[in-house]
């Protein structure tokens, strides 16, 4: 009986999963069909160009937990208010609980990714120091210089 939830359950998320395919091969699509359209347009004003030579831009989607600057700026506040080392997810769980996000394990996950780039940006502008937890494998806390 067990088994009946499960199969249903996968085909359920194969459903969602195969739409969201079909969405973004649209979406492929309608790009493409842009970019055919301003490669003609450069040929037309410049037909020597060299579209081989245009560099792909490289997109960042906003965190939208966060404003910009914000994720630092509580992080650098929450470690100084805590006076100690604290790891990644000690931190994330503080914020999600001051912003008031509901803390699923995908958003959890996700805050503490963006979370770990603040705190590597931090070490590299000597900000933070990294120090080895108490015991604890794998985990690594950070703390104020």
């Amino acid at each position: 009986m067990a088994e009946s939830h499960v199969v249903s359950g996968l085909v359920s998320k194969r459903s969602e999963v195969a739409g969201q395919i079909a969405s973004y091969q649209s979406e492929i699509q309608r790009l493409q069909h842009a970019l055919s359209h301003i490669d003609g347009t450069i040929k037309l004003f410049s037909p020597e160009y060299d579209l081989r030579t245009v560099k792909s831009k490289r997109t960042n989607t906003r965190n939208q937990y966060f404003a910009q600057g914000e994720a630092q700026r509580m992080t650098l506040d929450l470690m100084r208010e805590k006076q100690a080392a604290m790891c990644s997810r000690e931190i994330a769980d503080a914020l999600i609980k001051r912003k008031g996000i509901e803390a699923t394990p995908a958003i959890v996950a996700r805050i503490q990714k963006n979370i770990l780039a603040v705190l590597h940006r931090l070490v590299t502008r000597r900000i933070l120091r990294e120090v080895d937890a108490s015991g604890e494998r794998g985990v690594m806390q950070w703390e104020i210089i």
